[in-house]
């Protein structure tokens, strides 16, 4: 069966939502953060090589989190005191690592969208047998 190609806004959503990019309904992650091999319901390989969200998760981690920091701080526009400092650096990690299973899944949906794009999914079909 073939899938449309989602618009953006569903891939970024669904992303989010830890569902699957291509369905829409399959769940991305077995627990926490462990990427399940393929989707239950379409059966969409999320990764066909290892390491393929790296580069996309360290593009919005730094664009979201590290980017405004050091513009803020190189452009002098926030003077902080220590305890302030302290502060936002404890949410700005917990917010980090509390959204680590959202943004692999913003990752994982931008990656599926390149490899539509390049024609690597361009004919998705369900595994015989399965």
């Amino acid at each position: 069966m073939a899938y449309p190609m989602p618009s953006a806004k569903t891939l970024l959503r669904r992303g989010w939502h830890k569902k699957c990019p291509q369905c829409g309904e399959g769940p991305i992650y077995q627990g926490w953060i462990k990427l399940h091999e393929h989707c239950p319901v379409c059966h969409l390989r999320y990764l066909p090589d290892q390491g393929d969200l790296f580069g996309p998760l360290i593009l919005l981690d730094r664009v979201v989190f590290l980017i405004p920091f050091i513009v803020l701080f190189y452009f002098r526009l926030w003077h902080p005191g220590m305890i302030t400092f302290i502060i936002v650096g404890i949410v700005m990690t917990f917010i980090m690592v509390y959204t680590m299973p959202n943004r692999n899944g913003v990752s994982l949906a931008f990656d599926y969208y390149l490899r539509r794009q390049t024609g690597d999914l361009a004919d998705v079909e369900e595994p015989k047998g399965e």
